[in-house]
């Protein structure tokens, strides 16, 4: 429990740096970060993910979860820019986080590294580490908490419940699927759909 604890103190860590200090270019801290958080996780269960493999199955579902969720936000935003002052500017605020880096930097950045990452250590890792200790279920709404908490080091209330939501969803998807491969996948195009194809913002 203390390796756990102080996993998900790292990922804290990683996402104040990130977010709240920055005290560099962000892609590049946000690359280093989930790459360094990605490699944690490799390392506890590498094998283990190494035997789930990666399935056609995996990427239909992974797709197919990313299409609803898009379904949501795209509602949710529309909703939340009548009832919520300042919600547009908030949502603007991560689209202007985009523009800092060229895509041609970001785009392999997201799909190879940042969304790996992440769903490797928050997914792979932590929720898998919490269902050990807690029962899956439970599992799953501490480690999304846990999730959306660390976004408010952003001091950006919209992202934090863009992560809770997605979190939850992705987080699901391993409760569900046990693989950590769709909750990769689906994260990888959700990232890429609403940040180059399809923004909101």
């Amino acid at each position: 429990m203390r390796a756990l604890i102080g996993a998900i103190l790292a990922g804290a860590a990683a996402w104040i740096i990130i977010f709240a200090w920055r005290p560099a270019d962000f892609w590049l801290l946000m690359g280093a970060g989930m790459a360094a958080l990605g490699a944690v996780a490799l390392r506890v269960r590498g094998a283990a993910f190494r035997e789930e493999g990666v399935r056609v199955g995996d990427l239909a579902t992974g797709v197919a979860v990313t299409m609803v969720l898009y379904a949501v936000f795209f509602a949710g935003q529309i909703v939340l820019a009548r009832l919520v002052p300042g919600a547009a500017a908030q949502i603007h605020s991560v689209y202007a986080l985009r523009a800092e880096a060229p895509w041609w930097i970001v785009l392999p950045l997201l799909g190879c590294v940042i969304a790996p990452g992440e769903e490797l250590f928050w997914r792979g890792l932590v929720q898998w580490g919490l269902a050990r200790r807690l029962g899956p279920s439970l599992a799953w709404v501490v480690a999304t908490a846990i999730y959306g908490g660390v976004h408010m080091a952003a001091s950006n209330p919209m992202l934090v419940m863009a992560a809770l939501t997605a979190g939850g969803v992705w987080g699901q998807l391993y409760l569900r699927t046990g693989r950590i491969a769709p909750a990769v996948v689906s994260h990888i195009v959700f990232d890429v759909v609403v940040l180059f194809i399809l923004p909101f913002g």
